[in-house]
């Protein structure tokens, strides 16, 4: 099935990553779109300068009296105000996936699933195909090196595209060629539980035509093959696998071997914080094989690609004092990125600023969050972000704090991050290591902490 023929699709919350990148699409094929979203960013910012028009107060007026369609985020509550002119005008109603699913159609399409991962994989693969053979990409993150989150190629056959659980939204691909990257517990909200979640992604390997899954999930059916590190396809009984070999750590970057099903790729470099990334690059780089990119392209792209904003990205590095951003939200993605900033930074004293994404995930995952961030050396928990969600009784950052009794906990407002963080400055002792995480908007005081940095407060 093909897209809907829009002239004027409305969108409702723009502003989302993945939407964001669908009105892109929209307006790069000549239509006239238009938006509601909660707050001004810089990826409304950027749509309105695209020529979007975008209002951000819930006002039933201001849908456009010639829209013919309406794509939302199932982040839009049905309370919100706009949706009774919407059915009153018997406007059809499309979910951000369904037509992303549409899309998809069009092309020979690269998906990536997994818990964790997914962002990077899709953005390190749309890298290596931007500049080499050429694609099509709808990301889920905001890629520097591409300028932004979505790429348009005329001619190109291929989309990549991240395949996102939530909400079952990755059922409305078929996917050429995907990559299952971690299935953890997640969106306990939606699924109820792990096997319900997995059930899921079962079905969204058989959709896909050819597919591969890192080493360790324990599948029903046989990927194409297998991918990871070089231990972890060891312990393999069968099946082909792609694997990075010899890595090591020179000079904050990692350099090693790839070694896959259809090439052999030496003396690569790296320069993402963590073990997982490389693992991230090999998946990456079995895709970009697949598609067609070379092994020579391959080793010349991949020391350039900078890396993913908010995905362990580097805000500030000053002679004793760094400072990372990332969008950890979940116990297994915290732990490595935990790891991750102490194999580059091994001899600094690491500070987490840890904002909670959704009161039911909170309390789903408490107990794992506790032992991820007790692997830092202080922490400081940032009110919860609630998102879609009204507060549960009971639940707080407090729910994880409690459960922490190696190192010293504190709780601060968002407003009052920035307090915590010049207190830390004020007292440190020898290198210090500071990391914001959560997909919340913690993220907002990035720009407030590299300037208080920059302007000498980590002296």
């Amino acid at each position: 099935m093909d897209t809907p023929c829009m002239k004027h699709p409305y969108f409702l919350g723009i502003g989302g990553i993945g939407m964001s990148a669908l009105a892109c699409h929209y307006l790069q094929e000549g239509c006239k779109v238009t938006g509601y979203d909660r707050v001004s960013t810089p990826l409304t910012r950027k749509l309105e300068a695209m020529g979007a028009r975008i209002h951000y107060e819930e006002n039933p007026a201001l849908v456009p009296p010639d829209a013919d369609a309406v794509i939302y985020t199932p982040a839009v509550p049905a309370t919100h105000k706009e949706w009774e002119e919407i059915r009153r005008r018997k406007l059809p109603v499309y979910k951000r996936a369904e037509i992303l699913g549409m899309l998809s159609r069009r092309y020979k399409t690269l998906a990536v699933a997994g818990t964790h991962g997914k962002t990077t994989v899709s953005a390190m693969l749309a890298y290596l195909m931007h500049g080499s053979i050429g694609c099509n990409a709808v990301l889920g993150g905001v890629v520097p090196d591409l300028g932004g989150n979505y790429l348009h190629h005329p001619h190109s056959p291929f989309l990549v595209t991240e395949a996102d659980e939530y909400d079952r939204s990755f059922l409305q691909l078929r996917p050429w060629f995907s990559v299952v990257t971690a299935w953890d517990a997640d969106h306990l909200d939606i699924y109820g539980d792990v096997e319900t979640m997995r059930a899921a992604y079962v079905q969204f390997m058989r959709q896909s035509r050819h597919f591969i899954a890192q080493a360790s999930l324990r599948l029903p059916l046989a990927p194409d093959y297998r991918y990871g590190t070089e231990e972890a396809v060891a312990a393999l009984q069968d099946g082909k696998r792609a694997y990075a070999s010899s890595v090591e750590v020179k000079e904050r970057r990692y350099v090693f071997d790839y070694v896959g099903p259809g090439a052999v790729i030496k003396d690569l470099a790296l320069a993402c914080p963590g073990r997982h990334n490389v693992e991230n690059a090999v998946a990456a780089i079995s895709l970009a094989l697949e598609a067609g990119v070379s092994p020579q392209e391959i080793r010349r792209l991949l020391p350039l690609f900078k890396g993913v904003r908010r995905r362990l990205e580097c805000c500030c590095v000053l002679p004793d004092v760094a400072y990372y951003d990332d969008y950890a939200h979940h116990p297994a993605e915290i732990s490595a990125s935990i790891k991750a900033l102490r194999e580059f930074y091994p001899d600094h004293r690491l500070v987490v600023f840890f904002q909670p994404h959704l009161y039911s995930r909170t309390r789903d995952l408490a107990e794992g969050f506790a032992r991820s961030l007790q692997e830092a050396d202080e922490l400081c928990l940032v009110d919860i972000y609630p998102a879609r969600e009204a507060p549960l009784p009971g639940v707080s950052t407090r729910t994880i704090g409690e459960r922490i009794s190696r190192v010293p906990v504190t709780y601060a407002a968002k407003e009052n991050v920035l307090e915590q963080v010049e207190r830390q400055c004020a007292g440190r002792r020898g290198k210090l290591l500071l990391a914001s995480m959560g997909a919340g908007d913690i993220d907002t005081l990035v720009e407030p902490v590299k300037a208080f940095l920059q302007k000498g407060g980590a002296a």
